[in-house]
């Protein structure tokens, strides 16, 4: 389960950083055209928005937190004896597999649903579809709950959560 975990988020990564590399050479050209022909490309905001930023941002998420890299909040560790702490994180991790499947299943249903009507975003001449930035937040959404699944059976948390 684990290498199929780190395969499948590895993927997901390769996606963010080339929509991150899309992205920025967008945003270059569109600045460039402004500067250069008093013009900016039409649908920039659109594009970048609804399309690059979901598979940035949730393209990283769940190796992001399979690696134990998320920002934490030691809290609770501070006010809980130290003999429960490995309890805490698992608490912790049941909590992240519950909300972010919740997440999923929450998104999946808008994804599908812009994907049978073929939901798309205009903006000037440009027309993009909108359903691969709701299916990416949903596959974020699932996979940063596999990754929280893998890490409360594998029992590796100190309990910052």
């Amino acid at each position: 389960m684990r290498r199929i975990g780190e395969w499948s988020t590895r993927a997901v990564q390769w996606l963010a950083m080339l929509a991150l590399a899309a992205m920025m050479a967008h945003l270059c050209a569109d600045i460039a055209m402004r500067n250069l022909v008093g013009r900016p490309l039409d649908g920039t905001l659109e594009v970048v928005a609804e399309l690059y930023m979901p598979f940035v941002a949730f393209g990283a998420l769940a190796a992001t937190h399979l690696r134990g890299e998320e920002i934490r909040v030691d809290l609770i560790a501070y006010l809980v004896p130290a003999a429960s702490l490995p309890w805490v994180g698992r608490a912790g991790q049941v909590l992240m597999v519950a909300s972010a499947g919740a997440m999923a299943w929450l998104t999946g249903g808008h994804a599908v649903r812009a994907f049978e009507i073929g939901e798309r975003i205009e903006a000037g001449g440009v027309v993009i579809a909108a359903w691969p930035g709701k299916v990416m937040v949903v596959v974020g959404f699932t996979l940063l709950a596999l990754a929280a699944l893998m890490r409360l059976f594998e029992g590796t948390d100190d309990g910052s959560v």
